[in-house]
């Protein structure tokens, strides 16, 4: 490849020039001085040696985006819409803002300390882990953090919380269905820790505040990993008989549930009511279309970066940050409601 000595040369001008051109500082140099740099550039089909530039700035322009993943659930993170949504939002964000992405999915901590501590990233981006897990992290690794779905993260140091309402957005689905007449309403999910924990408790206040008892087998564990879920969903098709709706945790796992449900022959909304949490494509395209509970991935993803590149070009901006997203609740007709029942009015959730 060719030097900017040699281009420099080529050129009639200094190194000091060229360099300023290829990275767009052109204020002190003549149109023309520009436009023949450009052409020896061109014709010799430059590439600016990233690693070098990065090198010599002590910057590797890398972002490390962890997510969790659990050994007995889900193989694939990536199937489910919320994280393509959350990705995209980070990648976007992260090109615009002149880094590239590094995607890594890991089960293990410490596999996953080897991996930082081996890997020269300027920030990264920590998805669906614990808190606890999240310290052990910060012990080999000082760089900053933007945290998502991490809860209990109080003075937390180094890092920002990407939160959102979880429990609020659950606890306004949940008293929606009961405003539509139910009361055998299950929870169903495939953990209860972390951001599917605030979502139970939020759909755990409004059977309460409502007078409802809630049971232990309200809470219905849906299997994620494909091995097991046929004989899994044959159970939860049985348990449907037990409720009049059901509260899922995602959108993707209300689209799965809904489908076969309907491919068992029971009617949606007319047998059992089933609502989502997320307003992905998949609760739009489903019919009936999904009652759910609206968050915006993308916007999360591109503040995650945002406020990480923040505190990886201002240090002393790297003091504990929040930022709370609101989930706000999307009516639409999976959700039957229930004759002689006073009228559900938004104004009051």
């Amino acid at each position: 490849m060719i030097t900017i000595k040699e281009i420099a040369g080529i050129a009639g001008v200094s190194t000091t020039t060229v360099s300023n051109v290829i990275h767009g500082k052109t204020k002190e140099v003549s149109p023309a001085t520009v436009e023949r740099i450009q052409r020896v550039l061109e014709k010799y089909h430059y590439t600016p040696n990233i690693s070098a530039r990065n090198l010599a700035s002590n910057k590797s322009g890398i972002i490390g985006v962890i997510m969790k993943r659990y050994r007995d659930m889900e193989n694939n993170r990536f199937v489910d819409p919320f994280v393509s949504e959350l990705l995209g939002g980070i990648e976007s964000s992260a090109k615009e803002k002149g880094y590239y992405v590094m995607v890594y999915t890991a089960c293990d901590i410490q596999e996953l300390k080897k991996l930082i501590m081996s890997w020269n990233m300027d920030g990264m981006v920590m998805v669906g882990f614990v808190r606890d897990e999240i310290y052990s992290i910060q012990e080999v690794c000082r760089r900053p953090m933007a945290i998502i779905d991490v809860y209990n993260t109080l003075r937390m140091e180094n890092c920002i919380n990407i939160g959102l309402e979880d429990g609020e957005g659950m606890y306004r689905v949940v008293q929606y269905i009961i405003s539509c007449g139910h009361k055998k309403i299950g929870f169903l999910s495939d953990n209860d820790t972390n951001l599917d924990h605030e979502r139970y408790l939020g759909y755990e206040r409004a059977m309460r505040e409502s007078g409802i008892f809630v049971k232990p087998e309200d809470f219905i564990h849906i299997v994620p990993a494909e091995k097991n879920q046929v004989a899994n969903l044959e159970e939860i098709y049985k348990r449907s008989f037990e409720f009049t709706a059901l509260a899922c945790v995602s959108d993707y796992y209300a689209a799965l549930i809904l489908n076969e449900l309907q491919d068992r022959g029971r009617k949606v909304p007319e047998d059992v009511s089933i609502t989502g949490f997320d307003d992905n494509y998949m609760s739009q395209i489903v019919r009936p279309a999904l009652t759910t509970v609206r968050q915006d991935a993308e916007k999360r993803g591109q503040a995650a970066v945002e406020y990480l590149c923040a505190m990886i070009e201002e240090p002393e901006k790297r003091q504990y940050r929040s930022r709370i997203f609101p989930a706000e609740l999307v009516i639409r007709d999976s959700v039957r409601k229930i004759e002689n029942i006073t009228r559900y009015d938004p104004q009051e959730v």
